[in-house]
Parts: structure tokens; C-alpha cells; sequence
């Protein structure tokens, strides 16, 4: 969709689903924004009835992607949402386009295409694979729209991990 294939894997954000698609579990990536196609052309291509308002599209990863979600806050619900994991739940369909563009849609969104999936296993293989992954809890900064891919995935490992000292620092010297 945008660069080489190992390109989006490279400083990605994952959030995973508590949902499977089929036993596979899922995710999107967050921070990879897709070049070729903008707000304009994805209310077209799924003949929306609603114009989609102006908003960055994300590469939710490289399974299915032919389809389009939109990954919000757990707030927001109407007849096609899902719940996807404690911070997000998926939905798509025209309502809740016209709800957000009426303001009465989620506080935080993102339009995904396609999204990412891994086998039965492989994802706590990738997991527990040496300087493969980093696991850290759900930040805000996920919903962020950053021109630098990079910048999302610092700002999390920066927080995580001034987090991790002040832990380490209080069970050292019990302040």
C-alpha cells in the first residue's frame, strides 16, 4: 500500500483485539499512514452517503485490505459497532459517519484499511522473540495523528519508560 512490506512493521503501534477473526488473532497498526488515498476517495470507493470529514487514512496492516474500519473510543456505539479491546471498539457503516460529522460521534477515530493478523501462536512466538516486540499498556497517544510515523512510537516508549524508572525508583528508595 505504501512502502516495502517490512516497511510497516518498522516503529509500528499495534493495538491487538480481545475479538479473533476466524482463531487469528487481530490488530491494527496505528501510526502508518497511507499515501495513495485520501478522506475524499474512501466515501467514494464504499459509496458512502455521508461525505467522510477531513482525517489522515491508516494502514491498519496488510490482511484484507480491501476493507475499511474505523477503530474508536469504547464511548461510541451504534447497530455495526463491535467491541474490539478495553480501549476500542470497530465499526463501519454510514452512521457513524453522519455522527461524527454531526458531533455526536466517538471523542477519538481513526479510518483503518486493511488490518493485521497473525496465525494461532505466531503472535506470542513474535512476542517473546528477542528484540522483536515491546508490550506496554494502552497511552492516549495512540489516537494521535503525527506526520512522523516515528513520533508516536517515541512518545509511547518515552512515557512507558519514564514510567518503568519512577516504579523502579520507588521500590529502591519507597517515595
Amino acid at each position: 500500500m505504501n512502502q516495502h512490506h517490512s516497511e510497516i512493521w518498522k516503529y509500528a503501534v499495534i493495538t491487538i483485539g480481545d475479538i479473533k477473526y476466524d482463531t487469528e488473532n487481530i490488530g491494527f497498526v496505528l501510526n502508518q499512514a497511507v499515501a495513495n488515498i485520501n478522506h475524499n476517495q474512501i466515501s467514494q470507493l464504499y459509496d458512502l452517503k455521508h461525505t467522510l470529514p477531513k482525517c489522515q487514512i491508516y494502514c491498519g496492516g496488510p490482511v484484507a485490505t480491501d476493507k475499511c474500519t474505523f477503530l474508536h473510543s469504547t464511548e461510541y456505539s451504534n447497530s455495526n459497532t463491535q467491541h474490539f479491546n478495553n480501549q476500542c471498539s470497530i465499526s463501519f457503516n454510514d452512521q457513524i459517519v453522519a455522527d461524527i460529522n454531526a458531533g455526536k460521534g466517538p471523542k477519538y477515530w481513526k479510518v483503518m484499511l486493511g488490518l493485521s493478523q497473525w496465525q494461532p501462536g505466531q503472535l506470542d512466538a513474535e512476542i517473546m522473540r528477542p528484540g522483536g516486540w515491546s508490550e506496554h499498556s494502552w497511552s492516549n497517544y495512540a489516537w494521535g495523528n503525527y506526520k512522523r510515523k516515528t513520533k508516536m512510537w517515541e512518545r509511547i516508549m518515552t512515557t512507558q519508560s519514564n514510567q518503568q524508572a519512577k516504579m523502579f525508583l520507588k521500590s529502591v528508595f519507597g517515595k
